[in-house]
């Protein structure tokens, strides 16, 4: 390396004459204030005790789902992953616009002796020309004639609020001797399409769809969803929206006419270990992203368990008071 006089030397030799000389600048004299503030600093940190072990290093995970403001934490869990196919007994089925989605299919009847209980119910209150069920839906949907085969329960579980992906419709409808719940299930965004048009093929073959809260969110819900996929949609012929029959016998009876609530009350069963409906979205955004099923598995319980509601439900209803067809 060049010593300063050699490079002071090549720049006298490019300038064509030596360089100016610089004067030099006296030493700044540090403030006595400032002198007596860094004493007491280096005071303070011989004095400070030495930590045992050095802080854990913060590390960033961009993988993580990142929560909206305000809403769910995501559901972390630990063990061992589940695949999906070892989770459930499925079978894919090509939409009516292409694509695919998964169908999980339950005999309701064979779930436990209650639901067994409740199917004899259901057809045995159906078939009586003047049963509660028959006098409902007379008055709020203006249909007279109907059978067990004409209905079609729905109950969607979505990815949000707004205009969001939806990623399951359940649906139940009696099937032979019994109610039978059939699931069609999105297992990544992409197959939402074949999960609409497999629902829209099954609700135009029954005449009379049940649902609860399904008039404000369900058919708006889907109706949205399936402009949104191009999958071509028509309106239920009919529609019997039980949140509303519910709030016109239990308004001001119970707490709230919430659907667990109703459960608990009217239907005398409750829920243990069941999924909130809040965690659902995250649930499915991270199956999405981890293919872990065990909380789908769950998802798939709390959709089923709210299908059986609705018949267990309607078999209770009290007879009609000078009601009105909507």
């Amino acid at each position: 390396m060049a010593s300063p006089d050699d490079l002071r030397k090549r720049l006298d030799a490019l300038n064509r004459r030596p360089l100016p000389e610089q004067p030099k600048e006296a030493p700044r004299e540090v403030p006595p204030e400032l002198r007596r503030m860094r004493r007491q600093l280096e005071e303070r940190r011989r004095q400070a005790p030495s930590p045992a072990s050095p802080p854990d290093p913060i590390l960033y995970r961009r993988d993580l789902p990142q929560p909206e403001r305000g809403g769910p934490r995501p559901r972390l869990r630990g063990g061992r992953p589940v695949a999906l196919a070892d989770a459930v007994d499925g079978v894919e089925l090509v939409g009516p616009c292409g694509g695919q989605s998964l169908l999980i299919e339950t005999a309701v009847r064979g779930l436990e002796d209650r639901t067994a209980q409740l199917c004899d119910a259901f057809a045995r209150t159906l078939s009586r020309p003047e049963s509660n069920i028959r006098s409902w839906i007379a008055a709020r949907c203006g249909v007279s004639d109907v059978a067990a085969s004409d209905l079609l329960f729905v109950d969607l579980e979505t990815t949000g609020l707004g205009s969001t992906p939806l990623f399951l419709i359940g649906t139940m409808a009696w099937d032979g001797d019994g109610l039978v719940v059939r699931q069609y299930f999105a297992r990544t965004y992409a197959e939402e399409a074949a999960t609409i048009g497999l629902f829209l093929r099954d609700a135009a073959a029954r005449s009379l769809l049940v649902s609860f809260n399904g008039k404000s969110f369900d058919v708006p819900y889907v109706r949205v969803r399936a402009a949104a996929n191009r999958v071509d949609y028509a309106e239920p012929t009919a529609h019997l929206d039980l949140l509303h029959v519910a709030r016109r016998i239990w308004k001001g009876r119970l707490p709230d006419c919430r659907l667990q609530t109703l459960e608990r009350v009217v239907c005398g069963r409750g829920r243990h270990g069941d999924i909130p409906g809040s965690e659902i979205p995250q649930a499915y955004h991270d199956f999405v992203r981890t293919g872990d099923a065990r909380d789908m598995v769950e998802c798939l319980k709390h959709n089923l368990l709210d299908l059986v509601t609705l018949a267990d439900l309607m078999v209770r209803l009290p007879a009609p008071k000078q009601e009105r067809t909507e």
